[in-house]
């Protein structure tokens, strides 16, 4: 996995990067706030702890489209 920011932007005390994530060959653009950052360090871990939030995100939507396949549409269930 790799990720190299694209931008940068500053609204007040908010920096804000626009990252590409590389997940092995998956490419996930999205923007990363970091609200008062005193270092480069910091910024750097905010956008390490974006990744393994993205790829929990895209596990969840391959787990989804996995459990669509099994929902059973218009069949009544009981309440137990």
């Amino acid at each position: 996995m790799t990720y190299k920011i694209t931008s940068t932007r500053q609204i007040d005390e908010t920096l804000f990067t626009t990252v590409e994530y590389n997940f092995d060959g998956t490419i996930v653009t999205t923007e990363v706030a970091h609200f008062m950052p005193n270092t480069e360090a910091e910024i750097t871990q905010n956008i390490v702890n974006r990744a393994a939030s993205e790829v929990a995100r895209i596990a969840a939507a391959t787990t989804i489209t996995t459990l669509i396949g099994s929902i059973v549409i218009g069949e009544e269930k009981p309440i137990e």
